[in-house]
């Protein structure tokens, strides 16, 4: 009995020493379980700390993101704007300076129309010839300012005279040489070289006619051009073609006038 009491005695302290030595054997495994817990815990603890790290930078990164483009956007408006302004600039200067090269165009064709009026005169001194003839028209014309009045009354005065130079007209027309054909030839008998029109010892029945060209010579020198302003049978007045003239020229009666024009039979 004792015997077995021995037995079972080794055989319970066996089986605590094997439940012990299995008992420790399971805590240190859980012991490691839990050590692995931890150290899993810490690294995922980690990784959210990096995930939330890098959703906070990217979260930054989008607002930077959206700022610039933001900012982008309202730069590009901008230069829309600013390219829609220079284009109207653009528009408004083309516009001035097609304006400018029309008002350049009329300065340049009034320059020439001037050397056209001024043959032979220097266009810096056109101005003093201009004011010349202004001083010449105001010694002409007195207190009288309408100068058209005047020249028209100068004309008045010498249609009612015509009648009185006709008989002198006559003579002068004796002395008239007329070649082949309708070659007409005359003298100018009365010159107004201020108002720049003369009379002419022949009229309607020496063959003028209102749109007779006629030239002025003088001793064989062509001097200038005529045109008919008022026609009668043995007399006629013509104006001086503007800038005809030669310069220096003055007109003066005896001075001969021909046809521009011939034409024959």
């Amino acid at each position: 009995m004792k015997s077995i009491f021995y037995s079972l005695a080794i055989v319970a302290i066996a089986a605590a020493g094997f439940f012990g030595w299995t008992a420790k054997d399971n805590y240190e495994a859980k012991i490691k379980e839990r050590d692995g817990l931890i150290l899993d815990n810490r690294n995922l603890s980690d990784n959210i700390d990096r995930e939330t790290t890098n959703k906070e930078t990217a979260t930054a990164a989008k607002d930077l993101a959206l700022n610039e483009e933001a900012k982008a956007g309202a730069e590009l408006e901008a230069a829309k704007s600013k390219a829609t302004e220079l284009a109207s600039s653009l528009d408004a200067v083309s516009g001035e300076l097609e304006v400018a090269a029309a008002e350049k165009k009329k300065i340049d064709d009034s320059i020439e129309a001037l050397r056209g009026k001024f043959p032979g005169i220097e266009l810096e001194e056109v101005p003093r010839v201009v004011k010349d003839m202004e001083a010449n028209q105001k010694r002409l014309v007195g207190e009288e300012q309408d100068a058209s009045l005047v020249k028209k009354r100068l004309e008045e005065d010498i249609a009612k005279n015509l009648a009185e130079s006709s008989r002198i007209v006559e003579k002068i027309n004796q002395s008239i040489k007329r070649v082949e054909g309708n070659t007409f030839q005359a003298t100018i008998v009365a010159v107004d070289n201020d108002w720049n029109f003369v009379v002419i010892g022949a009229g309607e029945k020496s063959g003028l006619t209102g749109d007779s060209k006629l030239l002025i010579q003088r001793d064989g020198r062509l001097l200038g051009r005529l045109f008919i302003s008022k026609l009668e049978p043995n007399t006629a007045v013509a104006d001086v073609e503007p800038g005809s003239l030669k310069n220096g020229v003055a007109l003066q009666p005896g001075d001969q006038v021909i046809l521009e024009s011939v034409s024959s039979n």
